[in-house]
């Protein structure tokens, strides 16, 4: 669990966040999603993850319709020790192309009821 909750923590934050010890993590696979909530000793959430990919139906050389993934994005949040969250958000469009555009945004400190309102639409 320590190496899947924090490999893409920076390690500057990594004395401050509140380590989940127990873990919920739904697919669904039929919407190319997945999320994962991570809560403390006491249950309060303390660790966000959620990626998603985005297809469309095409056809290839020959006629045949194939799904081709056109944009995928990742958002991991942890608790801080201070009650702020630290969010990363990375996304990829144009992933049919051979020249894809990924953005990774710096990381964010965000306050819960902010985080709460950008996962609440996912």
């Amino acid at each position: 669990m320590e190496i899947y909750y924090s490999a893409q923590l920076p390690k500057i934050f990594r004395s401050r966040v509140i380590l989940p010890v127990r873990v919920e993590h739904h697919v669904d696979a039929s919407a190319n999603a997945s999320k994962t909530h991570g809560f403390d000793r006491h249950g309060t959430r303390c660790y966000y993850r959620h990626a998603f990919t985005l297809t469309e139906e095409r056809f290839d050389a020959e006629e045949f319709p194939v799904e081709v993934s056109v944009y995928r994005e990742l958002v991991l949040a942890w608790r801080l020790d201070d009650g702020k969250w630290l969010k990363l958000k990375e996304s990829a469009d144009r992933l049919e192309h051979c020249r894809k555009c990924v953005i990774t945004l710096p990381p964010e400190i965000v306050e819960e009821a902010d985080l709460a309102r950008s996962i609440a639409r996912r």
